[in-house]
């Protein structure tokens, strides 16, 4: 028997201002881009490697957990700013996908992040400072409320802080996101969480990185996630949750 879940997901989206400076790679070029690799597709299903580990303040490791998953993307829709995704394991592995999903959600966050505006966020960009070095992309937002995780997954429930892209020339002529960040900058605040129990919630990092995917009658390529990593850091311990990812065949 096996274990499936489905998501929907609204990402908080990105008002846009500009810091002076930003006279090479400028909003529309990059709104072009999250417009043409994040965009609605096919369905893809991937294969998620997960694994989850669990270290104590001294950073010595009181649990660890290695499964693979597996996981469906449909797609981004752009005009309401959401994207919605499956999981799917062995009914003895539910663990493991619910871990993988806290991957799967910062991954295609990223995603939302730039179509959309709002007047709470701003963006600058970085100029690369040299050839072959990548632009970098910053999103803050404004005051954010205290951090909280959503209730089954290790991710914040409302996702506020600051968020940086690296974009750098593809393979297939232009640009593309080869990296996305994120840190909540919301306060401490309470919670439960496996493997430390009742603990003080201190920050939440995600790392992704990206592969491009072109599928079949399709030119333009999209953007999928490689790796992504997730770290929760408490007054007991941290916790660290990585993703792999391999497009099933």
């Amino acid at each position: 028997m096996s274990r499936r879940i489905a998501l929907t997901f609204l990402a908080p989206l990105l008002c846009c201002h500009f810091m002076q400076g930003a006279s090479d790679v400028d909003l529309d070029q990059i709104k072009a881009l999250a417009n043409t690799y994040f965009r609605d597709s096919t369905e893809i299903p991937m294969s998620v490697a997960v694994t989850t580990v669990v270290t104590n303040g001294a950073g010595k490791v009181k649990h660890q957990t290695q499964s693979t998953v597996g996981m469906v993307f449909n797609g981004y829709n752009q005009g309401s700013g959401k994207f919605s995704l499956r999981a799917n394991s062995g009914m003895f592995n539910a663990g493991a996908m619910r871990d993988s999903l806290s991957g799967d959600l910062a991954a295609f966050f990223a995603g939302g992040l730039i179509p959309k505006k709002t007047s709470t966020q701003t963006i600058a960009i970085q100029q690369a400072p040299e050839p072959g070095k990548p632009v970098v992309v910053v999103v803050k937002d404004g005051e954010c409320p205290q951090l909280a995780l959503m209730p089954r997954w290790m991710f914040p429930q409302h996702p506020c802080g600051s968020a940086q892209f690296s974009v750098i020339a593809g393979s297939h002529g232009g640009l593309i996101f080869q990296h996305f960040s994120f840190d909540s900058s919301g306060s401490p605040a309470p919670a439960k969480i496996a493997g430390l129990g009742d603990v003080q919630l201190l920050t939440f990092h995600a790392d992704v990185e990206f592969q491009e995917v072109v599928l079949p009658g399709d030119s333009n390529p999209y953007l999928w996630p490689l790796e992504a990593v997730i770290s929760v850091t408490t007054n007991k311990g941290k916790v660290t949750i990585t993703d792999r990812y391999s497009p099933k065949k």
